[in-house]
């Protein structure tokens, strides 16, 4: 039974970057990263059999036995950065032995209010929100399934009302859709990019950075881009 453990909650100051590294997934990454970059993501999947959250895209992953709490222990100063967990199997069941664990991780490093848990899950992410961690709401993806336009937005506006999501998540294509319709909400957005800094993905980049609705890009690139308080 959870003990309903609870994170620290006050309004929330994005920092200037806007700029975050995608799938930080090892402590290699994570040490090296952490240094360039204000806000990190992770990819996280927790094991029901192990009570543990570990680092990983796919399940199988977790047979690497990189656990959340020493992904952050490579980290230096945590509590001075900012971080987005992609959760890839969060549901009901296991929503709050997950903000369990993500909040006394973040008690044991001082981390007061600098991270965002990710998830497709409304129900699921409710949960969380009980914990009183920021939520991220994943919403669908109109480049990947079968739903058409009027039924995303309708579908999308549900699932904000029931949650009220701290922001909403998506690839850089759903950009457009999400700008046009739901510009009141906190936008997370992921570029795809190369490690290198072609002029294409820098035009992109730039792009989505300037619009004040969008608060966090993940790249690939090695280093941040020079953007400084675009679109605050």
């Amino acid at each position: 039974m959870s003990l309903l453990v609870s994170c620290k909650k006050d309004d929330f100051s994005y920092p200037d970057s806007k700029i975050w590294a995608h799938r930080v997934n090892d402590t290699t990454m994570a040490i090296e990263k952490s240094k360039k970059f204000i806000g990190l993501e992770v990819d996280a999947i927790y094991s029901e059999y192990q009570d543990e959250i570990f680092v990983g895209h796919n399940i199988e992953d977790t047979t690497n036995g990189l656990t959340l709490g020493t992904w952050f222990n490579a980290i230096e100063k945590p509590s001075d950065k900012y971080f987005w967990i992609d959760f890839k199997n969060l549901d009901t069941k296991n929503a709050d032995k997950v903000a369990d664990i993500i909040c006394s991780i973040m008690e044991s490093k001082e981390m007061e209010d600098n991270l965002f848990v990710e998830s497709y899950d409304t129900k699921a992410l409710k949960i969380v929100k009980k914990h009183n961690l920021r939520v991220i709401l994943w919403t669908e993806n109109l480049q990947w399934n079968k739903v058409d336009t009027v039924t995303w937005i309708t579908d999308t506006r549900r699932m904000i009302e029931e949650l009220e999501p701290d922001a909403l998540s998506n690839e850089d294509a759903m950009y457009g859709l999400l700008i046009e319709h739901f510009s009141e909400q906190n936008i997370h957005l992921w570029q795809k990019t190369p490690k290198t800094h072609k002029e294409e993905n820098i035009k992109r980049t730039h792009e989505l950075c300037r619009n004040k609705s969008v608060k966090a890009v993940l790249v690939d690139y090695d280093q941040p881009l020079a953007i400084e308080n675009t679109g605050k």
